[in-house]
């Protein structure tokens, strides 16, 4: 009994330094691109989940009084604590925002919910954005037609946004007849250029404005990198299992995912790299890059991206913020980034579901 005792102790000990030692790799694995080591990409993905379980075990430490073993625990925390407060942030609610600010939005409106909702349903997500009366509204997935009577046209949306004197629509690579449908940017201020992000994909892409705001130069980078491209049978496969799990629909969905991410992941870190080199050379005293990257706050292309810029959900957000809503893929992956002479507050996930993506806005001073 004594024998059996100490081997299940053992086994405890080189699960909780196997945890641990995850959790390390996990909270670093943006740092490495999908070329050198996929991986990694994967522990990114799945951090979360790792840093829950060595949670558990903390807490168990702690119950049975293990005192050492919860201190090692809760160093490996503290190596971690940039990359968890980066997925689960925690601020108050700023109340009183200076004037000086301007709200902008952020929004995959896959193509204002069209085939999945109605007409009537879809007109919500032109209300909402109406209703935000940001001063800026960057839309990926942004789908009109000039025949079908399913589809927005033009005209509806313009009229719909009427408060916004500017804007412009660079469709995708992708063609589709009668349809426009790729990214697009409506503004309250002068939008002075656009230029299309030079990179392969058929239904994704990134423009880069020039704005006036206030007789301020601003850069902003709307994007939408590359999708993952699951299907909506090996999405609903994937719920599911998520319902029903068993050794042979998790094996299939393991499978099926390494397909699809692996690439998804290589595609999104050649992009990321170019918006990089972008910001890098970018002119103007302000920069703000948005919209939809596909990836999760501990991934390369979010880090690549990032680089010196501030996440604003990260420094004025609370919670998850969860962005997609949809098959129980629960993730943040749209974004508002800034430059360090911007200050963000109260940067909001919203909760309208005729997307699949929820939208995202937040107050930025332009110091």
């Amino acid at each position: 009994m004594k024998i059996i005792k100490k081997i299940f102790r053992i086994f405890i000990y080189i699960l909780n330094a196997l945890a641990l030692i995850a959790l390390l790799l996990a909270a670093f694995s943006d740092h490495v691109s999908p070329f050198s080591g996929v991986f990694f990409s994967y522990l990114g993905l799945f951090f979360p989940f790792i840093l829950l379980f060595n949670l558990a075990m903390f807490f168990v430490w702690l119950f049975i009084r293990q005192w050492k073993l919860a201190v090692v625990n809760f160093l490996v925390f503290l190596i971690c604590a940039d990359s968890i407060h980066t997925y689960f942030p925690i601020h108050s609610k700023t109340k009183e925002i200076p004037e000086d600010c301007i709200k902008l939005l952020t929004y995959n409106v896959m193509r204002f919910g069209y085939p999945f909702s109605k007409k009537d349903e879809s007109k919500q997500i032109l209300q909402y954005i109406r209703d935000t009366d940001a001063g800026i509204v960057c839309i990926q997935e942004f789908g009109i037609s000039k025949s079908f009577s399913k589809v927005f046209t033009e005209n509806d949306v313009n009229m719909a946004l009427d408060k916004y004197p500017y804007h412009k629509i660079e469709n995708y690579n992708i063609a589709l007849a009668n349809e426009q449908y790729g990214i697009a940017i409506y503004s309250k201020f002068p939008i002075l250029s656009v230029k299309k992000v030079p990179y392969e994909s058929s239904d994704n892409g990134s423009i880069v404005c020039e704005l006036d705001i206030r007789g301020k130069r601003v850069t902003l980078i709307d994007n939408h990198l590359e999708s993952n491209k699951l299907t909506k049978e090996e999405r609903d496969n994937y719920y599911q299992m998520t319902q029903d799990p068993d050794s042979r629909s998790l094996d299939a969905f393991t499978g099926m995912m390494t397909k699809r991410l692996t690439p998804a992941y290589q595609q999104r870190a050649l992009q990321a790299q170019l918006i990089s080199k972008i910001i890098e050379d970018n002119k103007n005293p302000y920069i703000i890059v948005c919209g939809d990257f596909n990836d999760t706050p501990i991934s390369y292309s979010r880090h690549k991206i990032k680089g010196n810029l501030h996440d604003a959900f990260v420094d004025s957000g609370c919670g998850l913020g969860i962005t997609y809503n949809r098959y129980r893929f629960l993730f943040r992956i749209d974004y508002i980034l800034h430059s360090d002479n911007i200050k963000a507050y109260n940067c909001t996930v919203g909760n309208l579901r005729s997307s699949d993506h929820f939208p995202v806005w937040c107050y930025l001073q332009l110091k």
